[in-house]
This record gives structure tokens, C-alpha cells and sequence, in this order.
């Protein structure tokens, strides 16, 4: 025999079923829910709310290219992006911000430093696309985001964040630039005083060696050689000067400088020399024509010795004695002449052979210094070459002609607090609640054992049910349904009036 008891249906889900469950759990849906949505409503309203400000910048490139302008300061790549905010976002530069705008006005008991750290913890730099604004991990623009308890201060000091990466970029690069300058100043004043002090050592040696420099070796020599031919010219002359004189000198020595009558004939020093020998062999030593010969023999050769010394006899007489005493003393005249030149010109000669001589050291003292002359002048051109180069640089930074930090988005007065998420708090408050109403009403139905209809009594098998009784409520009930319902009134408005003032406080703070 077959079971009807076992074959007896189960109750099927449906949407009756459903809305009986709510019917009967009603209570769950007008506590639970609208308690998880009322304190989600408080605490999106109550709890401190955050407004972000953002600022958008982006790292430039130069418009010049660098082949007509090259500029001295090291660009940015965009990985020192946060360099940049290392050295521009510091407790001392956003101290000058806290004394311009107090970002923290209720907080009374901060220092500047404190309200400037503070400014640190609530400011991130996030790196965006500069296009779509949208985050990427490398990029040369970025999104600056500064958080703040009220929207305008949120907004003046996003301002005045941008405001610092414009001017530490400008300051800093017409800095480096100035710098670079400088250095190449300061190089270029060290390489003049060096070339200076080098030009000091050459006109040194200049002076110390004179005319036996390197650069004077070929007129010297040429000299030497001119010198050397004079000289040998010279001596030929002097040769030829001392036989006239020597001849000269002969020929006056012969001569008598007076005319002497004897026996109506004009006789000289040979005449009365022959005359006195004719005498001695035809008379005696003591003979008185011996005497007169030889006493005019006498006063001849002393007048003689005396016309030698360089001058015409004093009374001569003999005109050829004259002649030949007038030549000879021209002779010694001009010998006396050719061998001081020959002397002069010796002395020329052995100056200029000390000066060919001195040279070859003088060479290599003065090689040394031109050679370090010519380096340090190569330097000093370099310098200078860069110099010029850096100084227009630093013009061109100055103007903000290199790199330089763009706007691409101002910042905007916030609307709505980026913390907490509002909207996003409600939604999940309902979304919480509606789960834990779920859940209470499925246990307080797993866990309800009555029988609310026929298909809860599995046990009558085939029989059919005759008639439901429903239920039925006196005066009582009712009574204790409208205080009922009267309070859930009651609590909502409560809840509701609570949230509203919290709203509006919160909209108003």
C-alpha cells in the first residue's frame, strides 16, 4: 500500500508566498532596514567631510630647438616629477602659505609648522594623462590634490600649491642657469690671470735674454755673416794702410825738411851725407869742413826725427819733405781709423756669436712658457665660447624659454566632499540593510513551526480542506496595531528630522 502522506506536495516559492512572508515579517522591514539606512545617513552627514581640490600641471618641453639655443640646466624627466615635489613641498615653503591663508582656522592650538606638516599629510600628487586626466604610471603631467575640511580653503590652497611648482621651476632653472654662468666667469677671470702671469715669464725671458730669443737667431746669424765679411775687408785694408804708412814713413826718413845752399847747390841728407864721406877721406876728422859737414848732418837728421812724429816740421822748407810728411801723416790717419772699425767690428762680431750661443737655452725656456701660453689661450676660447653660451641660457631661462611647468587644469571650487563618499554610503546602507532584513526574515521563517495554510499540513494526504478560518481581531488588537504603528510614525519622523538637521548642518558647516 502506497503512502499518500509521501506523495503529499511541498509548498512551492512563489510570489504569493513572498508577499505573505513580507506581510507576516513586516516588522523586520520597518526596523532593520530603515535603522542601517538612518545611521549610514548620519554618519555620511555627521562624519568630518573632506573636500579635494585639484590642480593639473604639466612638465613642457622647450620650444627653442637646441641646436640654436642650448640651455645649461639639466631637464626633468618625468620620474623627477617627485624630485621636484621633494624640494618644492617642505615645511618651510608652506610655512609662507599658512601666513597667507590659514588652512585650519579651528584648530587654534597648531603651530605654523604643525598647520604646514598638515598640509604635507593632506596633499598627494598623482600622475595623470594629459589628455584624458586619467592616471598613469609614468607621465609628464600631474594632478595635484589637496584635501580640506571646507571647499574654499580647499581652493586657495590648491591655488597656491600650483603656484609654488611655477616658481620653484622658473627660480630654480634661471638659478642653475646663473650659476652655470658664473662658474664659467669665475673660470674665465682664473685663465686671464694665469695667461697674465705667462705673459709676465715671456717678457721676463725677453728681457733677460735680449736679442738672443729664438725669433732674432736668423738676423743674427745673418748678421754674424755680414759682420764676418767686413771684418775680413778690414784687415785687407788695414794690410794695404800699414805698407803706404811703412813706405811713406821710409821715403820722409830720406828726406831733409830744409833746403841747404853749399856752393850754390841744393843738397838734402844724402847730398851732405855724401859730401861729408868725400870730406873725411880727403881730410882729417878735426878739418873744418869735416865739422861743418858733419854738424849739418847733424841738424838735418834731428829735423828729420822730428817731422816723423806725425806732423810737418815747424820751418821746413822742402817742399817735397812737406808732400811726403803731409802723406804720411794721413797713412796713420786713416790706418788709426780701419783698426778701430776693425775693433768695433770684432766686438759686433763676438756679441752677436754670444748671442747665437745664449739661443738654443733661451729656446727652450720660452718654448715652455709659449706652449703654456697657447694652452691656457685654447682654454680661456673654450671658456669664454661657453660663457657666451651660458649667458644667453640664462637669458633664455630667465624668460622661461626652456622647460617650464604648464596649467592644464585651474583648480575649481569642490561641490561635494571626496570623503566620506555620500552617495556611495547610502547606497551601501540600503544594500546592507535590505541583506539583514533578508536574512532575519529567512531565520524567523525557518524557525516559525505554524501552520498558516493547507499546505502546511502534509500529513492530511488526498483529504481536502473544507475551509479556512482567518483571523480575527477585536478591539484589543486593533488598539495595540494603531500604537503600534503610531510609534513606528513617531520613530521615523524622529529619524528622519534628526537626519535632516544633520544634512543641513553638514551643508551649512
Amino acid at each position: 500500500m502506497v503512502n499518500n502522506a509521501a506523495k503529499s506536495p511541498m509548498p512551492s516559492a512563489s510570489g504569493g508566498n513572498y508577499f505573505a512572508v513580507l506581510r507576516r515579517r513586516y516588522i523586520f522591514v520597518a526596523t532593520i532596514l530603515p535603522a542601517v539606512l538612518f545611521i549610514c545617513v548620519i554618519a555620511a552627514f555627521g562624519i568630518r567631510p573632506e573636500y579635494q581640490a585639484t590642480v593639473t600641471i604639466m612638465l613642457e618641453p622647450s620650444s627653442v630647438p637646441k641646436d640654436i639655443i642650448e640651455s645649461t640646466v639639466i631637464s626633468y624627466s618625468d620620474q623627477q616629477i617627485q624630485i621636484v615635489q621633494g624640494r618644492v613641498m617642505t615645511v618651510d615653503s608652506l610655512q609662507r602659505i599658512v601666513q597667507e591663508i590659514d588652512p585650519y582656522p579651528d584648530q587654534t592650538t597648531w603651530t605654523a609648522e604643525d598647520k604646514a606638516q598638515r598640509i604635507l599629510e593632506d596633499t598627494t600628487l598623482e600622475k595623470v594623462d594629459p589628455v584624458t586626466m586619467k592616471p598613469l604610471a609614468e607621465s609628464n603631467a600631474f594632478s595635484l590634490h589637496y584635501n580640506n575640511p571646507k571647499p574654499a580653503l580647499a581652493l586657495a590652497v590648491d591655488e597656491r600649491l600650483g603656484q609654488l611648482f611655477f616658481t620653484y621651476n622658473q627660480r630654480i632653472r634661471t638659478q642653475a642657469a646663473g650659476e652655470a654662468a658664473g662658474f664659467l666667469q669665475k673660470q674665465s677671470e682664473q685663465l686671464a690671470r694665469q695667461i697674465s702671469d705667462v705673459d709676465a715669464q715671456l717678457a721676463a725671458l725677453k728681457n733677460k735674454y735680449g736679442e738672443a730669443l729664438p725669433e732674432f737667431l736668423q738676423r743674427n746669424q745673418s748678421t754674424i755673416e755680414d759682420t764676418q765679411h767686413r771684418l775680413d775687408s778690414l784687415d785687407q785694408q788695414v794690410l794695404v794702410a800699414q805698407e803706404k804708412e811703412s813706405v811713406l814713413s821710409v821715403q820722409l826718413s830720406q828726406m831733409s825738411p830744409n833746403l841747404i845752399t853749399q856752393s850754390g847747390d841744393l843738397t838734402d841728407i844724402a847730398t851732405v851725407r855724401a859730401k861729408l864721406t868725400e870730406a873725411e877721406q880727403r881730410y882729417t876728422p878735426d878739418h873744418p869742413e869735416v865739422k861743418r859737414l858733419r854738424r849739418a848732418l847733424e841738424t838735418l837728421m834731428a829735423q828729420t826725427g822730428g817731422s816723423t812724429a806725425g806732423h810737418v816740421t815747424q820751418g821746413s822748407n822742402n817742399p817735397q819733405y812737406q808732400m811726403a810728411a803731409t802723406q804720411l801723416e794721413s797713412a796713420r790717419n786713416e790706418l788709426a781709423n780701419l783698426k778701430a772699425q776693425d775693433k768695433a767690428t770684432r766686438a759686433k762680431l763676438e756679441q752677436y756669436r754670444g748671442l747665437v750661443q745664449h739661443t738654443p737655452a733661451s729656446e727652450r725656456e720660452v718654448a715652455e712658457v709659449l706652449l703654456r701660453k697657447g694652452v691656457l689661450q685654447n682654454q680661456y676660447q673654450h671658456v669664454q665660447d661657453r660663457l657666451q653660451s651660458a649667458n644667453l641660457a640664462e637669458t633664455f631661462e630667465s624668460q622661461q624659454g626652456g622647460e617650464r611647468f604648464t596649467l592644464l587644469r585651474a583648480p575649481v571650487a569642490p561641490r561635494s566632499p571626496v570623503y566620506p563618499n555620500r552617495i556611495g554610503l547610502i547606497l551601501l546602507g540600503l544594500v546592507i540593510g535590505a541583506a539583514l532584513t533578508g536574512i532575519a526574515m529567512a531565520v524567523s521563517e525557518a524557525m516559525d513551526k505554524n501552520v498558516r495554510n493547507a499546505q502546511g499540513l502534509p500529513m492530511l494526504g488526498n483529504i481536502p480542506v473544507l475551509a479556512n478560518i482567518p483571523v480575527i481581531k477585536n478591539a484589543r488588537d486593533r488598539r495595540r496595531s494603531a500604537i503600534k504603528f503610531g510609534s513606528f510614525i513617531a520613530a521615523y519622523s524622529i529619524a528622519a528630522a534628526s537626519a535632516t538637521a544633520v544634512i543641513i548642518l553638514a551643508l551649512h558647516r
